[in-house]
């Protein structure tokens, strides 16, 4: 069959032309074979494509070409055999592009080029396989195109440089009013709001912040969340390799084709469930933090903490957000060139451009989401509705204690029975089944990603268990039991970590079959498998701290974790970021080998979590100084005692400053 991927030699092409010479032009394409039944080729590529859950689809290739190599290829033929090369139209009903209007010039570069490209890319079909196809210019690349900077583009410049005058000034008063010299100055509160208010921006107390351990309590006893999110994180940037592995042109396309036939590769397929640890622990530390706080207020808890707390999540998450998605809407299509990178780089700037207020709104999930500004942000939306819904119940046990275990049933009910009701009607598969082809353009256009992955009521479930098991942890203290003690939750804790693998198996009967929808096993099944991940996340968190294996707990308490879990949240925003650089920026196929993959994503892990240290330093760490003074007034007149860093912030943020909560 053709390659899937061929290009021609991007630099070479853009090299800059002699003062007599046309401009350098490269034009990606997409290229749909024109269905041929006389040819037993077209007829092994239509079989082999028909299994569209786990092969690319073979009739459309995507194509690099030089205008001037097809320009010397075709000149010499005649006009009958340049018009036997031109395709009439004929249906199309694959999909073969992204969406017109992304992407700037494109009719432009379409009314100049297309002809010839088509004519050449099908001379080379014709004479090798004997088939011709549509040719559609994706983007085109032009020696002579220049970089243009626009208001836009000029604002993050000053709100960088502003970030950057703050940061210098605070560090500088900080260390102008230690007067001793010494480091525990930038550990310890000065005597007066508005000087702390100065320091907030303060690189050397923020480094200590970043760096610090709490001695309180229930804080070292969760210390280990701090792991559980910098691991995470490693896990899900994995996961991202392995989507851009399918979008990024690659020599061997066939090795993820039988990857796909493995059972064992369910595993690594259905390792999209990653995020759902992101919620469990949420709702835990969530449900952990509201119990510390209703019982120190003897249960009198008002509605009006809802709206507060509200307000605090949002104060506290959005700055470092909007940086990036204003970063992503300017700089990021500048930074680096390359046949793919307008179609990496220039659609996320379209959509920041276009979508930014969703993100900020935190309704990505639902509005646009098939032209995503900040792709990952989806997970922030889900978590953010989902984590007001919880609040709402949690006030709600506190007030109406009677009704605990009635409401925490219902609400428990729901999250099953709703996703279960939206894919028996929406006639979706009983999981969320990840295609190659979906992949070729970054789940944006799929069914199963939009109706089946993002959306907030999928997700429900996990992190109202999240919120249960936070429920039985504060119930179990309550009676002073240890589960660490009881035989029966050891084996089951050690038995999770085989389980929730294995779960993960079966998926492979809706990768094989086409089972007729709707089906109400198959809703059932959906509901039931995705939401066993947040059992055993809600097991593994309740045996982490009761300490049932000492040596992992302390493996897991490993200091060096601390400042890794507090920059999670910012790597989380920015991996795609570097992975871009990394995958999207190649000049051509590349041989992926397993340990050139396992290099890529330690590179973006790390590269992460530097870019991560200097938003948390720049703009993270600084928020939440301000936000905890400019809110104190308020909070003390409350007399609200849960720290919203902590309650907050129990998906992938920074929590856990060591001092006491209050909200």
């Amino acid at each position: 069959m053709p390659k899937l991927w061929q290009m021609d030699d991007y630099d070479e092409c853009l090299e800059s032309p002699g003062p007599d010479e046309p401009s350098g032009v490269f034009c990606s394409l997409s290229v749909v074979l024109k269905p041929n039944n006389r040819s037993e080729l077209w007829k092994l590529i239509e079989e082999f494509s028909s299994d569209y859950k786990r092969h690319y689809n073979h009739q459309v290739l995507k194509r690099g070409v030089c205008i001037k190599n097809c320009q010397k290829a075709i000149e010499k033929l005649s006009p009958a055999e340049r018009n036997a090369l031109t395709v009439e139209p004929f249906p199309i009903d694959v999909r073969y592009k992204f969406n017109d209007g992304i992407l700037e010039n494109i009719p432009t570069y379409r009314e100049a080029y297309h002809d010839v490209l088509e004519i050449c890319v099908n001379k080379e079909l014709n004479d090798t396989y004997g088939l011709v196809a549509h040719t559609e210019i994706l983007s085109c690349d032009k020696s002579t195109d220049e970089v243009v900077i626009d208001a836009l583009d000029m604002s993050f410049l000053i709100v960088l440089c502003v970030l950057v005058c703050f940061v210098t000034l605070s560090s500088w008063y900080d260390s102008s009013i230690n007067y001793k010299r010494t480091s525990d100055h930038y550990r310890q509160p000065l005597d007066s709001k508005r000087k702390m208010v100065w320091v907030s921006f303060s690189i050397q107390r923020n480094w200590y912040r970043l760096t610090s351990r709490s001695r309180d309590e229930l804080n070292q006893k969760l210390r280990f969340f701090q792991a559980f999110r910098f691991l995470t994180m490693s896990l899900v940037i994995f996961g991202h390799a392995a989507l851009l592995l399918a979008v990024t042109p690659t020599t061997h396309s066939v090795k993820l084709e039988r990857m796909m036939h493995n059972v064992g590769s369910m595993i690594l397929t259905n390792g999209v469930q990653i995020t759902q640890t992101f919620l469990g622990m949420s709702g835990a530390l969530l449900a952990i933090q509201f119990c510390s706080f209703a019982e120190k207020r003897k249960g009198k808890v008002s509605f009006l903490y809802v709206p507060f707390a509200i307000l605090y999540r949002y104060v506290r998450l959005t700055p470092v957000y909007a940086f990036v998605i204003l970063l992503h809407a300017t700089w990021l299509l500048k930074l680096q060139t390359g046949p793919l990178w307008r179609w990496g780089a220039e659609t996320e700037q379209t959509f920041c451009r276009r979508n930014w207020w969703t993100n900020l709104l935190y309704i990505n999930n639902y509005v646009h989401a098939d032209e995503p500004c900040v792709q990952q942000g989806w997970y922030l939306g889900a978590e953010f509705q989902i984590f007001i819904i919880a609040l709402i119940v949690l006030v709600t046990i506190v007030r109406i204690p009677r009704a605990k275990v009635p409401i925490l049933g219902l609400v428990l009910i729901a999250a099953y029975i709703i996703p279960a009701l939206f894919i028996y009607y929406q006639k979706l598969e009983g999981t969320f089944v990840v295609t190659l082809e979906a992949q070729r353009y970054i789940l944006w256009y799929d069914k199963f990603y939009l109706h089946a992955y993002i959306p907030t009521h999928i997700n429900f479930g996990n992190y109202i268990q999240g919120v249960l098991t936070g429920v039985i942890y504060n119930e179990l203290q309550k009676r002073s039991i240890n589960l660490a003690q009881s035989k029966v939750f050891r084996v089951v804790w050690y038995l999770t970590f085989a389980i929730i693998p294995l779960s993960m198996l079966p998926s492979y009967m809706f990768y094989v079959n086409d089972f007729p929808t709707p089906s109400v096993w198959m809703a059932a099944y959906f509901a039931l498998s995705k939401n066993l991940y947040g059992i055993g996340v809600g097991i593994v968190i309740l045996g982490c701290i009761y300490g049932v294996n000492g040596v992992v707990k302390r493996m897991l308490n490993y200091p060096f974790f601390e400042p890794l879990g507090r920059l999670a949240y910012g790597a989380y925003l920015v991996h795609p970021f570097v992975m871009r650089y990394m995958f999207v920026s190649v000049r051509g196929p590349v041989h992926y080998s397993d340990l050139l993959t396992l290099s890529l994503v330690f590179g973006a892990t790390v590269m992460s979590c530097l870019m991560a240290l200097v938003l948390c330093l720049l703009i993270e760490l600084p928020t939440t100084a301000l936000q905890n003074h400019l809110f104190g007034s308020f909070k003390e007149q409350k007399s609200n005692h849960v720290d919203p860093e902590t309650v907050t912030n129990g998906n992938i943020n920074p929590g856990f400053e060591g001092k006491k909560s209050e909200l």
